[in-house]
């Protein structure tokens, strides 16, 4: 009877395997042109965008980074820069691609007030220098986190939407409730068994394909100056190490 039950489990394990890797391989991305990435810090390419940036990589889609800190909170900007480039390169983003800003003006910190119409000029900047970016992608209005610096983030997106003219598609990295976000692989499962949550025409989903499973980890793990032991938990129960969700970016 035991050996009935464990072989059971692991056809149940192969089915939902098998179910995840279909799912995955369907949400073909429907991105146009290169896609321009808008973070804070390094190390939020791996902990949020991960599953959206493995896809991209799969399909040949063009990535650029634009980090808008060197996340030298702790005086350890110039390594932390190091580590960026690690993790572009393991997702596949080129190193002509990245470009850390770190102005004065947008330091890393809970208590750094971010001016959007900065932000701003910096992502117009480097739209004019990357001609071919027709889809830019960043953190929604609470910023995942909430962490202030991600909201500033997207506030200076949203106004690059306000004055734009057709052509380019915003997306925002949808924030999740306490719960969802916490949900771990529990959030791909129920994309897995929803399917009209894949088709809705202005939402993007990313699923991890199972053979990606440690995309997070991986990047996580170039980021060495910040892994201590409770990002391990984060990535582990995180939602975002598993699904991502995009909408269009709603300019204010």
């Amino acid at each position: 009877m035991s050996v009935f039950f464990v072989v059971t489990f692991l056809a149940l394990i192969l089915a939902v395997l098998l179910q995840w890797q279909r799912r995955s391989a369907a949400l073909r991305p429907r991105i146009l042109g290169d896609v321009l990435l808008v973070f804070a810090h390094p190390d939020d390419e791996a902990m949020f965008f991960s599953p959206m940036l493995e896809h991209l990589r799969r399909y040949d889609v063009k990535v650029h980074f634009l980090c808008l800190s060197n996340g030298n909170y702790e005086g350890l900007g110039a390594l932390r820069e190091k580590e960026l480039g690690l993790s572009a390169q393991f997702m596949g983003v080129h190193r002509n691609n990245v470009k850390i800003v770190n102005h004065p003006a947008l330091q890393d910190g809970m208590n750094k007030i971010w001016d959007a119409g900065l932000i701003r000029q910096e992502v117009l900047l480097y739209l004019q220098k990357a001609r071919n970016v027709r889809t830019v992608v960043t953190f929604d209005q609470w910023g995942v986190s909430h962490h202030p610096n991600h909201i500033a983030t997207h506030n200076g997106v949203s106004l690059v939407k306000e004055n734009m003219p057709p052509g380019i598609v915003f997306l925002s990295l949808r924030t999740r409730s306490l719960l969802g976000k916490y949900s771990g692989v529990l959030a791909a499962v129920q994309y897995m068994t929803n399917f009209s949550l894949l088709g809705h025409k202005h939402r993007f989903v990313f699923l991890v394909p199972p053979t990606s499973f440690l995309t997070s980890f991986l990047a996580m793990r170039l980021h060495r100056s910040q892994l201590v032991w409770f990002r391990y938990l984060f990535l582990a129960f995180s939602s975002y190490t598993y699904v991502n969700e995009l909408e269009v970016l709603k300019a204010p």
